[in-house]
């Protein structure tokens, strides 16, 4: 099922209601938490135009044998895009499964296995602003440990927005999250 149109996303209609698929179509919660939800594959390019758009704090980690992070701050979250890593003796790209070490042979298997590449949304006002902004057809009650707000305040919070030191720390620290249990700590820490 294609997404939507290209013009449509992003579009900042604030009178129009949802014209796109499901979020779930779209965002899939991920197996690493709550408040943490996968991007589908081709809404990628679309939703790192969206946030270039809007001009979010951002950072980024560069670690060696660590994946490379992007991160954009926004609300009690943001996104992030891993790539992949390449581990001595491995290919390039490769990511260890869980739980083994591409060098098993010269040391024991790291504690947290590193992130998988692909790109997440942290934070579950960060979700419910992309999902408004997108125009996709949103959850109609709360997710596993989230907290309702009045409907539109997360919109509002987006829109009030200032850049600040505490935004680009946030980026900062979002890009931290290059293994489960780094990704898991920075979610909890976050929440409102």
């Amino acid at each position: 099922m294609a997404i939507q149109p290209e013009a449509e996303v992003g579009r900042e209609d604030v009178g129009g209601g949802p014209t796109g698929p499901h979020w779930n179509e779209v965002f899939t919660p991920s197996e690493l938490g709550d408040g943490v939800f996968d991007v589908r594959w081709d809404l990628r390019p679309r939703l790192r135009r969206w946030l270039a758009h809007h001009d979010l704090p951002a950072a980024s980690g560069r670690e060696v044998h660590r994946p490379a992070t992007d991160a954009w701050a926004m609300l009690d979250g943001g996104v992030i895009a891993v790539s992949a890593v390449t581990l001595p003796g491995g290919l390039p790209g490769a990511v260890p499964p869980p739980g083994r070490h591409a060098a098993a042979d010269r040391g024991p298997a790291p504690s947290s296995p590193l992130l998988t590449p692909g790109m997440r949304v942290l934070g579950h006002r960060a979700l419910r602003l992309l999902v408004a902004r997108l125009r996709l057809t949103g959850p109609g009650r709360a997710l596993s440990g989230e907290h309702l707000d009045v409907p539109g305040v997360v919109e509002d919070l987006f829109d009030a927005r200032s850049h600040d030191a505490a935004d680009v720390e946030q980026a900062e620290l979002l890009a931290s999250c290059t293994d489960r249990a780094t990704l898991r700590w920075v979610v909890t820490a976050l929440r409102p």
